[in-house]
């Protein structure tokens, strides 16, 4: 290991908001792939939100299984929020019996997939936090395209996630709207 390297340099290590000083190596046809897992971070719930929306839109010519989970940070369990799912406008069956888990799904090529979550305890008033986590697949198994490769700053996403929080009457609730680009990229451990 070159001692002025900040990594592996026998390795392609992609190291997101950070520089590397290892040197580019041009005889690899392994190209990282960039995390589709995403995070809106802890989110103050407006007192008048009533129920999250995640919406979840496949553009991509194939499925892609995505998992939502929406915790709810009011206190130190991270609880995860029960969920109802629709897809295309319609009800999905119920996927929870008992204790609320993530939402896994496979959302068929270019069709949308909505989430509502219930926040169970709307009237706490103290510390009303909740997250957003979506994973979902990159594009493992296409073969690496050495004219055109993939941007790991801002990747071509199969699926466009947005989420708001809305009232009874089904207005978006003002501090509790996230955009696909606002989502934070993360790795999940």
């Amino acid at each position: 290991m070159n001692s002025s390297c900040n990594c592996d340099c026998h390795n392609n290590i992609l190291r997101l908001n950070k520089v590397s000083s290892c040197p580019i190596s041009q005889i690899s046809s392994v190209q990282p792939s960039v995390p589709s897992n995403f995070t809106t971070g802890a989110i103050w719930r407006n007192p008048f939100t009533e129920t999250i929306i995640v919406t979840l839109l496949n553009k991509s010519d194939v499925s892609q299984t995505v998992t939502v989970s929406v915790l709810d940070w009011q206190n130190c369990a991270q609880e995860e929020m029960p969920k109802e799912a629709f897809l295309c406008g319609e009800s999905q069956p119920s996927l929870f019996n008992g204790t609320p888990t993530p939402l896994i799904f496979t959302i068929p090529a270019k069709k949308l997939l909505v989430v509502h979550a219930t926040p169970q305890n709307a009237w706490q008033p103290s510390d009303p936090c909740y997250e957003v986590l979506v994973k979902f697949p990159g594009d493992p198994g296409l073969p690496p395209d050495p004219i055109h490769p993939p941007d790991p700053i801002t990747p071509n996403d199969p699926v466009i996630l947005n989420t708001w929080g809305i009232n009874g009457d089904g207005v978006p609730q003002e501090g509790n709207t996230v955009l696909h680009q606002q989502f934070h990229r993360t790795i999940f451990i």
